[in-house]
Order: structure tokens, then C-alpha cells, then sequence
């Protein structure tokens, strides 16, 4: 049986992602890639805990309390722990406040909770009213209700005017007017009301954020531009990247990285960037407030050939970025005075753009892929025999491309190799470095008996197309135009109802 398998055409973009791809005016390719390599967040600048604050009354005395009685008057301050920052002003974006009553008192008792310093969006201060009813030592009566947060803001400078994460907070108390003309009570029967801030996250927050250091943890980030080469040297004939760090939160910061580096896991090796932004901090300044909205400032630095080593660490084709550092917060202490801020949307994130034309020199440069061919027939009673399989290639490229065929088992492991005989020319080349011409192939890889077992068996091929460019001693320029035509026939023994 003689007949053909495979017709296409392919392009660069065959080789990398096309969402990588640029074409400038002339159809020169650049591969651009953008990726996020670290950010610094709300949760991570402001952690507003779970806070509780237990109010208890115990009474003095044994007798009894009048309809209407009213306990004295608790003016407090709720004082909120948030470590090494000092907040004078914090809008709540979401958030709850559960009010809890124990009463021991065997009457009903009203209670009237006010945060002075907590202001709705209309401008009225936080007010409840709560009804608990009367219990016992062993069987207190209970209230509870949850109120929502959300569009309120605290100023959290105290009664006085003049602290920080100190929300003014009124109780008082009421024996029921409309209750027993007279309640007993005895010594040591207790009022207690427990106040819970909890799930709160500012939507603005005013302070003093501290001096202080935020680690950025060793972490990665994938970079997927060479991720189906395996092997071979690749020379780049130029390359760089811009590093943007964009400050969004009303704060200095210094920036210390402790190293950027690319990572090859297929050879385990890596390569540190070497400039100026890994041997010093990086000053960023603060952003400003913009009323609704912060004001980023931005900070960018050029990673090129000429202050780097930038074409090294890419030309061991890397899958991942791997960084670490610290941020310093407020490096100079507060000269802001307690006007550093953020907002919901505040964040301080560091972003790369690399750009690298694709005018290089490919070296044995392998890519490689897995596939599972469609043979009919099955394992026990294969059809396919044995064959000839014949690739006629039209290449447009200005490298030519020899290619290996790997029969695989499950597990990768390499069970037998089909001999291709021959390579796919390059294209031909004109003075000005551009293939003028494309050029015909005729390659042949016989599957013998055996090996025709062995890939119905194992079910998988290996494909490695090894590059090498025409001209080895200049960088060639690739274009968007630039394509390969590629027919693949077999040429094989067929036997009829093989699977029976």
C-alpha cells in the first residue's frame, strides 16, 4: 500500500507560542514575553485580626434594682493590635461587629452600645440597642446579633484626638422601665458583654505603616519561550528586558534582590543575572493620594547586553525565573508623619518584559515532541507491517533540519529508533542575510518488522527536529513569512483485517 499520511505547512509560530510573536513593519519577529514576578499586597502590608474586647459588670452589692435602674456608664477605647502599624483613619470595605450579652441579673437589662468614632456612610455614628433577658449564675440570659461594617469609617485616634488604633467605645445599661417594679440581685451577679471585630478589610487605611522588612519568599515563575527545546546552543544577537516596579502604596520602599536568576530544569542549571539591580537596593518612591484612588509612582530599569549578562541567562533556554529578596518599608522612618496610606487597590508589584529579536544562531538547537500515531489495527493483530516512510519538505527557512525518531514507552524511556535517512536543506540565503529561495527534500525512514511491534506496542513517538542555521558565523533575521511544506506518505506492507 502506497498513500500519504500527513499534508501541512508550518511556521514560526509552529515552534513558539503565536500569543510570543511581534512583526514589525519589515516581517522581523520579536519574541516578547511579560510575566509578574512579585507582589506586594493589601494583606500583606495590613492584617486587620479577628479581635475580641470583654466588657464585664459585676455587682457590688445584694438588694434590689428599681424598674429603670441605670448602671453606671463604661466610656473605653477598643485598642486594635496591628503589629507595627500606627492608624489614625480606616474605612471599612467589608467587616462585622458581633455584640454578646451574658446576663446573670434575673431581670431584663437594656443595653445601649456606641462607637463615637465609627461613622456610616451618612455620617451617623455607630449606635445599637440591646435587650437581654434575665438569667441566673447557672443559666445566664443571652444576647448576640451581628452588624455590618461595610462603608463605615473608624477614627481610630481616641477620644482625645491625639492616639493611633484606638476606636472610642460607649456601653451603658438599663434595668427594663416596663419590667418588675423591682429586680433582686446579689453579690457577684454579673453583666458581660463581649464586642467581635472579625473578617475586616479596609477599603482606606492612614497611618504610620512602620520601618520594617517584608521578605519576598524564594519563588518562581514559569517562562515558557524556549519550553519545546531540549538541547543545542542557541546564540542571541541581542536581547532585553524591562524591569517596571510599580509602587501603589504610600510608602518608601527599598527594593533588595537578593537574585533573579533563570532556571533549566531538563540540565539543572541555572544562571544569575548580573546588574546593578541585584548588587543595591532600588529606592521606590510613594505613591500619592489621588482622593479615590492612589497615584502610582513607577520606577523601570533596562536590562540589555551592554549592562548584563542578560543573552547568557536566556541562551541556556530557561523554563523559569527564579527570585528572592526583602522589601524595607519606610527606610527613613515617618516622614510622611502618619500620612503614609493604601487603599483596596494599593499593591507595590514588579513586572518583567523581556524582548528578544529573533536574529539568533542555532546550533544542533533541538525541539521536541510526543505524539501518538493513529495505526490501525491493534497490538495483538497490527495492520501495518512493515514501510517506508517517505518526508518531502519545502523549506522557506534559513536552517536546515535533521530529524530523529524515538519509539517511547509509558514512563519515556527510549524502546527503539527509527533511522531517518537524509536532512531537510536549508533555504537559500541572499546577500543581504535573507533566504531568497526555498529548497526540496526527500528524506526516508524504514520501520522494519521490529519496530513496527515496538510502536504498536509502546503507542508513542518521539519527534526531535535538530536546527542548524545556514550561515553559522552571522546572526540570521527570521521573518513572519518564512514557512516549511511538509508531505508525508507511507510506502508499507498492509495486512487485511490485521486485528482478527
Amino acid at each position: 500500500m502506497v498513500g500519504p499520511l500527513v499534508n501541512t505547512s508550518f511556521t514560526i509560530a509552529d515552534l513558539v507560542a503565536d500569543s510570543l510573536l511581534e512583526t514589525d513593519g519589515a516581517g522581523n519577529l520579536t519574541l516578547v514575553y511579560r510575566t509578574e514576578l512579585f507582589a506586594l499586597k493589601l494583606d500583606t502590608v495590613l492584617q486587620a485580626p479577628d479581635t475580641s474586647f470583654t466588657y464585664p459588670f459585676v455587682m457590688p452589692i445584694t438588694g434590689n434594682l428599681p424598674a429603670g435602674f441605670t448602671f453606671p456608664t463604661t466610656s473605653d477605647v477598643t485598642r486594635f493590635d496591628l503589629n507595627d502599624l500606627s492608624l489614625r483613619d480606616l474605612h471599612v470595605r467589608s467587616g462585622f461587629l458581633n455584640i454578646a450579652i451574658a446576663n446573670e441579673i434575673p431581670g431584663v437589662v437594656i443595653g445601649t452600645f456606641g462607637l463615637p468614632g465609627a461613622l456610616d456612610a451618612g455620617g451617623i455614628p455607630f449606635n445599637l440597642q440591646a435587650v437581654a433577658p434575665g438569667g441566673s449564675n447557672l443559666l445566664p440570659g443571652l444576647f448576640s446579633q451581628t452588624s455590618d461594617l461595610s462603608g463605615f469609617t473608624f477614627d481610630l485616634r481616641g477620644p482625645g484626638f491625639n492616639d493611633v488604633n484606638t476606636l472610642a467605645t460607649e456601653l451603658s445599661y438599663q434595668v427594663d422601665p416596663n419590667g418588675p417594679a423591682n429586680v433582686p440581685v446579689v453579690q457577684g451577679d454579673s453583666l458581660t458583654t463581649v464586642l467581635s471585630y472579625y473578617d475586616i478589610v479596609p477599603s482606606y487605611a492612614r497611618g504610620y505603616f512602620g520601618n520594617r522588612l517584608i521578605e519576598i519568599e524564594a519563588d518562581r515563575t514559569e517562562l515558557d519561550l524556549f519550553r519545546n527545546f531540549t538541547s543545542g546552543t542557541l546564540d542571541l544577537d541581542e536581547v532585553t528586558a524591562d524591569l517596571v516596579i510599580t509602587n501603589g502604596i504610600g510608602v518608601d520602599v527599598q527594593v533588595q534582590l537578593d537574585y533573579l536568576r533563570a532556571r533549566n530544569s531538563r540540565t539543572n542549571t541555572t544562571v544569575d543575572l548580573v546588574h546593578p539591580i541585584t548588587a543595591g537596593p532600588i529606592n521606590l518612591n510613594r505613591a500619592i493620594d489621588g482622593g479615590s484612588a492612589p497615584l502610582p509612582s513607577v520606577y523601570t530599569t533596562v536590562i540589555d547586553q551592554a549592562n548584563s549578562n542578560l543573552d547568557v541567562m536566556l541562551e541556556s533556554l530557561p523554563d523559569s525565573i527564579e527570585y528572592a529578596g526583602h522589601l524595607h518599608v519606610n527606610p527613613l522612618g515617618d516622614i510622611s508623619n502618619g500620612n503614609d496610606f493604601l487603599y483596596y487597590e494599593s499593591e507595590l508589584h514588579a513586572d518583567l518584559e523581556v524582548h528578544v529579536p529573533l536574529r539568533l544562531i542555532a546550533s544542533d538547537l533541538v525541539l521536541q515532541q510526543t505524539s501518538a500515531p493513529d495505526l490501525p489495527g491493534t497490538a495483538e493483530g497490527h495492520a501495518l507491517q512493515s514501510g517506508l516512510l517517505h518526508l518531502f519538505a519545502t523549506n522557506g527557512f534559513p536552517f536546515s533540519a535533521g530529524m530523529v525518531l524515538e519509539i517511547i514507552d509509558p514512563a519515556d524511556q527510549v524502546v527503539g529508533v527509527i533511522p531517518v535517512q537524509g536532512i531537510v536543506a536549508s533555504g537559500i540565503l541572499g546577500s543581504n542575510g535573507l533566504v531568497s529561495a526555498a529548497v526540496d527534500s526527500h528524506l526516508e525512514a524504514p520501520v522494519s518488522e521490529d519496530l513496527m511491534d515496538l510502536l504498536y506496542t509502546a503507542g508513542r513517538l518521539r519527534i526531535s527536529t535538530v536546527f542548524n542555521t545556514a550561515d553559522q558565523s552571522q546572526h540570521l533575521q527570521l521573518l513572519d513569512s518564512y514557512r516549511m511544506d511538509l508531505q508525508v506518505t507511507v510506502e508499507a506492507n498492509y495486512l487485511v483485517n490485521g486485528d482478527e
